[in-house]
């Protein structure tokens, strides 16, 4: 806890960007934000090594703004400079639903970098919408009005159902890995 704090307060989290190709011309279509943490004794921490604690500690919806206001920064400079139609993919903390006004900071976010909506694809697990619905459903369904892409990340792995997918106003899945890693192979 002590350590996280710390970490917070020093900037030691460090965003790594994950790119999406378009096939057909190989530009940069879009890119995830991936959260690290630059330890000054350990190094450079997966998010394995962390995360789980972060997420159950005061400090994620802080952590969590920090990741959306910097991933827009980025965005917005790509943007600017040979990829003025990048979407920027970043994951929810269950946290930012319950503390902040998400739709707020979202939507200051956006203005702050000059960015629209459509720039943004917010991703959450099923076990954040399996959480708490009825708060999560109505910022979600405000976030998709603005505009902004709403994805379910690790789809398949928890106990979301398909019927999940018909009440949540999801732009795109991005199923779990354990599913498609040998589907070029298996019949």
């Amino acid at each position: 806890g002590i350590e996280l704090h710390r970490a917070v307060d020093q900037g030691e989290f460090v965003l790594f960007y994950q790119p999406q190709v378009n096939l057909r011309d190989g530009s940069l279509a879009g890119a995830e934000a991936l959260i690290r943490w630059q330890h000054p004794q350990r190094g450079l921490l997966a998010p394995a090594a962390f995360l789980p604690a972060l997420e159950e500690g005061p400090l994620a919806a802080r952590v969590g703004a920090w990741v959306l206001d910097e991933a827009c920064a980025q965005a917005a400079f790509w943007r600017r400079n040979g990829a003025p139609t990048l979407r920027m993919g970043i994951n929810l903390f269950s946290a930012q639903f319950r503390v902040n006004d998400l739709l707020k900071d979202v939507s200051e976010a956006l203005m702050r970098h000059g960015l629209p909506p459509s720039a943004l694809e917010l991703e959450v697990t099923e076990n954040v919408v399996l959480d708490q619905d009825a708060v999560v459903l109505d910022t979600l369904r405000r976030l998709r009005n603005l505009g902004v892409g709403l994805s379910f990340d690790d789809f398949g792995t928890g106990y979301a159902s398909l019927s999940l997918l018909t009440s949540y106003p999801i732009t795109r899945i991005k199923i779990d890995r354990a599913f498609v890693q040998g589907m070029l192979t298996s019949k």
